[in-house]
């Protein structure tokens, strides 16, 4: 496991300071509704341990990524309808540390919306590839190094090569682009507490009593 980390990382320190906004997790990983909540039910699944992408993680922890991911969508979905995920493989500077460049802690995004991304991607000149689901990601990290992933409201995933500069938070932009207002994409200006707050409130009764998941 990769213990060394040089730099503050915020989402080591997470699920500590969001006991309220955390509502699931597994024995290796948690899902919290994050700020920035573009639409209600936006959610984040993070690795607990510091990997740098989820396409990193070792065997012994991918069955319980997919397991847990799975269960997480289907909570959304209950509630919100169809839903989009997305990553930053280590490209769009999602969160970047002091001294650091891209972010270093493995996130998934999960978002309730009914939209397709790969129009912008190939507008912008990056070429999705549509892989197998579930495993293939860990397979296909090794080929493809820093990669954005994308799996659409169909649940076709993709992988796509980064080997030119992207914005930061390139996917929150094209998400929040889609949703009709750019601003979005400022999560710090616009935490949307309202939309979070009644996530909290309408997803609680849905979650396992204990809020774990093994």
């Amino acid at each position: 496991m990769n213990k060394i980390i040089n730099d503050y990382c915020t989402f080591c320190e997470r699920r500590e300071n969001v006991p309220n906004q955390l509502f699931a997790e597994s024995d290796n990983f948690f899902a919290f509704f994050t700020l920035g909540h573009m639409v209600e039910g936006y959610t984040l699944i993070v690795s607990k341990e510091h990997y740098h992408c989820m396409g990193a993680l070792p065997q012994s922890l991918q069955a319980e990524y997919l397991e847990f991911t799975k269960y997480i969508t289907g909570i959304l979905e209950k509630k919100y309808g169809r839903t989009i995920s997305y990553e930053h493989g280590r490209v769009g500077l999602c969160n970047v540390q002091p001294g650091e460049q891209i972010c270093y802690h493995a996130h998934n995004h999960i978002v309730p919306v009914a939209m397709d991304l790969i129009p912008d991607f190939k507008k912008d000149g990056l070429i999705p590839y549509e892989i197998e689901q579930n495993s293939s990601l860990f397979k296909q990290y090794k080929n493809f190094g820093h990669y954005l992933y994308y799996r659409n409201i169909d649940k076709k995933e993709y992988i796509i090569q980064i080997n030119q500069p992207i914005r930061r938070q390139y996917l929150r932009y094209l998400v929040a682009k889609n949703l009709g207002n750019e601003e979005l994409a400022k999560w710090s200006e616009y935490p949307e507490y309202e939309k979070l707050n009644s996530a909290i409130k309408n997803i609680s009764n849905l979650i396992t009593e204990n809020k774990v998941v093994n």
